[in-house]
């Protein structure tokens, strides 16, 4: 019996290799397309048995490259899955009358993404299903893991993947990591996932394992880790100001950076930074039109940063002067919230404690000229996605919000 094929159209390299890996481990074979051109070719050449392909695609859009084809009878029928990250209604009635089978909203639910994937391919694709919540974001160019629940193969290799845009976004060539552990203890079972997890951060940091500082309140996990010789040099500590000093420690960093980084490797990482900020901008533009964002900020300026950042796309923004006025009328539906620190009468740390207190899931990211570690850590103490400094720069608030709420994760 033949091979099943696959042909994954995704313009990220490391979404392409997570994918590949995965279906090659139950023997399809996996062709990569890079754009949307390169994947209309393939898919003509190799005539694959599904496709699994992202919305924005260059050079040839997707809605061009189904209709190419649906005109032609030797490809016509090979079924198609779709990821993307918002479209409009009516584009997804588009994509169901040029034959799209599934159409997966990000950040994916991957367990769906394989399951429907196996059931076009008539084989059944396994799966780690282990409680987990992980997630990652940059700040200060500290990237921070957050890691509770427990472990899961499939998230850890989503992980590489996330990592790999937030470093090309940021123009970080060698990052620190701040890995937040909680709410588990390691098993036997898990020795496997915790070295995977590691050996993907250890090689972003080539080889610099002092670069990965662990916050962990549990014996059993640092017990674990210290037990991996492999990363004995793991700095491991349940006090978070200890970890954010040494890893805000930045003058001794940037020495070291300027005195190993290559003059072709800085040049490189800002060709590629341009290139993912073009293409950034272009899907805020296309993919932003349904984002709800509240800014809760006194300053009517950074209230207009704002809203012109992300006029171009026609996002919905709602600004409030004070953090009681956002209280008494929290919008429905939010996608992300701008928050000040200081603001009359009530503060954002009393909104962060009310919407704590209310089960509130929404995404937060702090705007504040207060930079001092102490607030910053009070801050990241409830949960916020992301602190940034004033003054605001728009490309700064398009790569946090890519961040928050535009990935594959």
């Amino acid at each position: 019996m033949a091979k099943r094929t696959v042909l994954i159209i995704d313009e990220s390299a490391p979404f392409r290799d997570y994918v590949a890996t995965k279906l090659e481990a139950f023997d399809i074979v996996v062709i990569k397309g890079t754009n949307g051109v390169d994947g209309l070719g393939k898919m003509l050449n190799h005539r694959p048995d599904l496709i699994i392909a992202d919305y924005f695609l260059s050079q040839r859009d997707l809605v061009s490259l189904l209709k190419a084809k649906n005109s032609d009878v030797t490809v016509s029928a090979i079924p198609v899955i779709v990821c993307t990250s918002r479209i409009s209604r009516e584009k997804l009635v588009e994509l169901t009358h040029l034959g799209v089978r599934k159409v997966f909203i990000k950040p994916l639910k991957i367990d769906q993404l394989w399951q429907a994937a196996g059931d076009e391919l008539g084989v059944k694709i396994t799966l780690d299903e282990s409680p987990c919540i992980l997630d990652a974001h940059i700040n200060e160019n500290v990237v921070f893991v957050e890691v509770a629940l427990g472990l899961n193969f499939e998230k850890i290799s989503l992980l590489e993947f996330k990592l790999h845009e937030l470093m090309t976004l940021h123009s970080l060539a060698i990052p620190q990591f701040l890995v937040m552990l909680s709410g588990f203890d390691l098993k036997e079972a898990d020795l496997p996932k915790i070295r995977r997890l590691f050996e993907i951060l250890v090689g972003l940091t080539r080889g610099r394992v002092k670069w990965i500082k662990v916050l962990t309140q549990s014996k059993a996990v640092e017990a674990a880790l210290r037990g991996l010789w492999e990363f004995s040099e793991l700095v491991i500590t349940d006090n978070l100001d200890k970890a954010m000093a040494e890893l805000l420690d930045k003058d001794k960093i940037e020495t070291f950076l300027q005195e190993t980084k290559p003059v072709e490797s800085a040049l490189g990482m800002r060709l590629e930074s341009d290139k993912a900020m073009a293409k950034l901008a272009h899907r805020i533009q296309t993919e932003g039109a349904d984002l709800r964002i509240a800014v809760v900020d006194d300053d009517f300026i950074v209230q207009e940063i704002v809203k012109n950042t992300f006029a171009a796309p026609g996002s919905t923004i709602f600004t409030f002067d004070a953090g009681d006025e956002f209280l008494d009328d929290i919008p429905p539906d939010l996608d992300l919230v701008f928050l000040d620190l200081m603001m009359p009468r009530v503060d954002g740390f009393g909104v962060m404690e009310t919407l704590k207190a209310i089960g509130s899931s929404t995404p937060i990211i702090v705007l504040s000229a207060v930079s001092r570690r102490d607030t910053v850590l009070k801050a990241l103490g409830y949960g916020i996605r992301s602190y940034m400094t004033k003054p605001l720069k728009p490309e700064d608030l398009l790569k946090k919000t890519f961040e928050v709420v535009g990935t594959h994760f």
